[in-house]
Parts: C-alpha cells; structure tokens; sequence
C-alpha cells in the first residue's frame, strides 16, 4: 500500500532506490562531446550522465573525468566532435528499480565501490529511468530502518499481546487444573491407607503409582501456572514473617527421599541465628524445593548437595550447591529462559517444564531480591539468592 499514513503524518510507500533517482535526460552515444561539455558547463550541480541507445542505458559520463579530458584546448581540439561513446564509462552499474536496497548496497560493495563517488544507473525493465547516487542510496537506506522498525514493532506487539493472553487463559485454569489433580491424589491416597488387608497387593502399588504420578504432575501444574501468573502480573506475594530455618529443615524433608534414592549426600550448613524475613513463605518455600529438586536431579551418585543459609553484608542470603554437572554461561543463559531445556543426557533422562530456575529467579525478585547462578561444565552449580534488609523482620 503506497501513501502516507494520515494519523502519524509517516511516508509508508516501500522504500526503493527509484523513489530517490535523479530523472536526469540521458544522452545518445552518438551525441558530440562538446554538446555534453555543454551541458555540464550550464549546470554545475550534474555529477553525471546516463548514455542511452534506443532508451537502453550503454554507459555513464562522469563529470570529473569527462571535464578534464576536455579543459584544455588540445583535449578539446581533440574530442570535441567525437561522439560521448568515446569518453563514457562503458561498464556502469546497472540495477533495476525493483531490486531491493540491500541487494544494491551488495552489489557496490562487492563490485563495484565506485558507484558510491560515480553514481550508477537505474532502469525499469531494461529502460533508462534515471542516475542513483550515494545520497539517494542512503535515504533509501534510512526510509527502509524505518520500515524494518514499524515492522519490528508491530510483530513485538502482536507477540506480546499473544503472550499475554496466553499467560491470562494459563492463570484463569488454575481451578480448572488442580481440583481434578487434587481429586485423583486424594482418592488414590484414601485406598492406599485403607485397601490394605482387603485388597490385592497389585492394586495397591498401582494406586501408589496414581499418587505419586498425580503429585508430580500437580508440581508441574503448580509451576506452570506460578509463571503464568507472574508473566499475566497476578502473582501475589503475602506478607508475612518467615523463618528460614524452619523452610530450610521443610524442603530438606521433603527432598531427602529423593537424595537418598539418587545416593546423594545431602548437607545443610545454614546459620541458626538468622533474623526473621518479611515475605511470602510459600514463594521462599518455592524458590528453594525448585533448587533443591534442581540439584537432586541433575547430581549423579555419589555427589553431593548443600543447602546454605547466612546473614552476608546486611542481607540474607540463601541457596544450593551441588557437585554436579554444571552449565557453560551459555546454558545457564538458557536454564534463566522460561521453557529453557539444556540438552544433554542426563537432561533427558529428567523431562520437566523448564520453570525451576526461571519461577525461582522471578519470586525472588518479586521479594525485591537476586538470584545469581555459577557453574561451570563438570564443576558443579552455585544458586545464590539474596534477600535485601529491607524484607527482615525484626525478632520478636
């Protein structure tokens, strides 16, 4: 669509070298050189001419070489009735008007950087349609970021607007989601506790299974919706006093098993005179089962794991290190993407959401806090996350 846009006052024609060609009047290849000369001398702003032959461009006439070959009365003595062909560049850059600016911007670069100083010639349809210059070349290049820009920003908006409806549908399922979720886990735990004695063995190991899978599968729910939550802005933070030690000790039993399963020693070296925080418990609970279970998982035998807990330069900060696999910078660039899968084997052998480190890092900083990753391959990783004063509570 060519024009200009009414409401912002924007030219939104495509932008193209022949919008800025200077529709100069060639001349023919038989025409005498005096009469070029002439031409030139009346005119003192004419860089250069075209050379056509029946409308065909054949060459360009360039002022500079053109005038001192015929400044001097010998010079034009000699050439004044020979005909332009003669004094013409006969291989002249040639682009069609419809051939795009970076396709000519390629082209000079590559071929002919002269172009830039001479000019070159532009045609529609093999016909001479006029002379291109750098300053023409460079408005096209200017109008064409401008378009490239609107573009960018119209694609940026649509995807956030797709994001952000995504992220809404995502928060509103929460109901929808867990009430089943929590139906199946109740129910296979009430036939856990009461079948034995008057059921099969079997059939209660596979309402074990039940539980178990419906517990996992509720953790990915749960963060799932967390991040969509955080990303629609309806992720709330409760205020409250939270004590680190008493979540520290929750978590650990809560992962022990899995530890223990995976043979992994797991440490807690967190200081037991820490000052109360004023914070959302369950999102500081969140932050370190996400690590933790980050760190369990991505451990191999024999490894160890160590939950810590300190008062450093008036904040209070907290985290897990393992001896692990670890990440180069650019992994660890991509477990901070939510959705982000770092490939590898034991990676795949652990299939998730792709939301620990993410839903962590963003909780965090919804407490006004960091999280801060170091690894390195076979090295290990350290998530650090600091809490500032102004969240601690004072002690009762």
């Amino acid at each position: 669509m060519e024009g200009r846009d009414p409401a912002a006052g924007i030219d939104i024609r495509p932008a193209s070298i022949d919008r800025f060609a200077l529709r100069l009047q060639p001349v023919g290849a038989s025409m005498s050189c005096a009469a070029v000369y002439e031409r030139f001398h009346a005119d003192p702003d004419l860089m250069a001419l075209a050379v056509v032959v029946d409308e065909r461009p054949v060459g360009l006439v360039c002022r500079g070489d053109f005038e001192h070959r015929l400044a001097h009365h010998f010079g034009r003595a000699l050439y004044e009735r020979k005909p332009v062909a003669v004094l013409m560049d006969p291989k002249p850059l040639i682009v069609e008007r419809s051939l795009s600016i970076e396709a000519i911007q390629h082209a000079i670069a590559t071929d002919r950087p002269s172009a830039l100083m001479r000019g070159f010639v532009i045609t529609d349809d093999g016909s001479y349609l006029g002379l291109g210059t750098a300053a023409g070349l460079l408005q096209a290049t200017l109008l064409r970021t401008e378009e490239r820009n609107r573009e960018l920003e119209r694609a940026y908006a649509a995807a956030a607007e797709s994001s952000r409806a995504k992220s809404a549908f995502l928060a509103n399922m929460s109901h929808e989601l867990r009430t089943p979720l929590n139906a199946i886990i109740g129910f296979s735990e009430l036939i856990k506790l009461t079948a034995p004695g008057r059921a099969p063995a079997r059939l209660i190991e596979y309402a074990g299974d039940i539980h178990a899978s419906g517990q996992h599968l509720l953790s990915l729910v749960n963060d799932l919706l967390d991040m969509a939550k955080i990303e629609a802005g309806r992720f709330e933070i409760e205020d409250g006093v939270v004590d680190l030690a008493c979540v520290v000790d929750m978590v650990v039993r809560m992962t022990s098993p899995a530890a223990a399963l995976a043979r992994l020693a797991l440490d807690v070296r967190v200081d037991r005179d820490l000052p109360l925080l004023r914070g959302d418990e369950r999102a500081i609970r969140q932050i370190l089962l996400n690590l933790v279970s980050n760190a369990v998982k991505f451990t191999p035998a024999d490894g160890r794991v160590v939950v810590f807990g300190e008062s450093r330069r008036g904040a209070v900060v907290f985290g897990v290190a393992d001896t692990g696999v670890g990440m180069s910078e650019d992994e660890v660039a991509i477990a901070l993407t939510p959705f982000g899968q770092v490939s590898g084997a034991l990676n795949r052998r652990h299939q998730g959401t792709g939301l620990g480190l993410p839903l962590a890092r963003s909780i965090a900083e919804l407490h006004g806090g960091t999280l801060d990753v170091a690894s390195a391959p076979g090295r290990g990783t350290t998530v650090t996350v600091r809490l500032p004063v102004a969240l601690e509570a004072a002690a009762d």
